[in-house]
């Protein structure tokens, strides 16, 4: 190589992956709703059956248990990843960041009521409005009011995504309220036909996973609109909003520019220069 000549450092762009991760959380999701339904079906024991402390500490339906625990995690860190999103897209200026706090925010109301049952609490809201024989359910009234404000503020975010970030945001979207809003609706239809049989159970496990799914989707699409720039030894953080990041840079060569004396260093070397022989 020339002595006159620098080395580039290749620049290397490429997007958040989420796939180990975001497998292992699916399948922890996937086992807490099996170990629910499981448990208390195939083991017969005072423990397991008749609401005893193993099948109330596993069964999805229940409250302040270990599937409402990883529910209000992914939740949880849901939020944080969006607002950390949030961050990087105003930090590079990209229109829409406010998007992106918005449905962090939602996303935190949506761990908080799933922690402290609040939507529960709104059931005398419910009646105030409509009154139905034997519907337990009267929560979904405002509830959808609700929904449709979260729906909203999802929905505005995924349309300044593209590619899998947009998809993934849809689908978690539709996943996430529909089971909510959906399944919970369903589940007062049986309770008010006396139906807490297989079907019913069923339904409030599809609910669960559904909606642990659809928060899964979310994470994804927080996930695949960073972008990772590495120059060198040092890595950067970036938003992209899911599009495809920029192709890789080799290392390359660059020629350095002999430095230009000025006209008074000219002459000062010209002075300090040894004489030539003979003069």
């Amino acid at each position: 190589m020339d002595a006159d000549t620098e080395v580039l450092p290749a620049v290397r762009h490429r997007p958040v992956r989420f796939r180990v991760a975001g497998w292992i959380a699916f399948g922890v999701t996937l086992a807490l709703n099996i170990a629910s339904m499981a448990v208390p079906a195939l083991i017969e024991h005072p423990l397991t059956n008749n609401r005893g402390e193993i099948q109330v500490y596993l069964d999805v339906v229940e409250e302040g248990n270990l599937p409402t625990w990883w529910s209000v995690g992914l939740l949880v860190v849901a939020a944080v990843a969006h607002v950390a999103v949030g961050f990087l897209a105003r930090t590079r200026g990209a229109r829409g960041a406010w998007a992106w706090f918005a449905s962090g925010a939602m996303l935190a109301v949506l761990a908080l009521d799933d922690h402290t049952a609040l939507h529960e609490r709104l059931d005398r809201i419910g009646r105030e409005v409509v009154s139905f024989d034997g519907f337990p359910f009267y929560w979904l009234i405002p509830g959808a009011v609700a929904g449709l404000l979260v729906a909203t503020a999802l929905l505005l975010l995924a349309v300044r995504l593209s590619g899998v970030a947009r998809w993934c945001m849809i689908a978690g979207c539709v996943l996430l309220l529909g089971a909510a809003l959906g399944g919970e609706a369903l589940q007062g239809l049986l309770l008010a036909a006396d139906e807490t049989g297989p079907r019913y159970v069923l339904t409030y496990h599809a609910e669960e996973l559904g909606e642990n799914i659809g928060v899964l989707l979310m994470l994804v699409a927080a996930a695949r609109s960073v972008t990772i720039t590495q120059v060198g030894h040092q890595v950067q953080l970036g938003y992209g909003g899911g599009r495809h990041p920029e192709p890789t840079a080799p290392a390359r060569h660059r020629r350095v520019q002999p430095r230009r004396l000025t006209r008074h260093a000219t002459a000062d070397h010209r002075r300090h220069a040894p004489a030539a022989p003979g003069t």
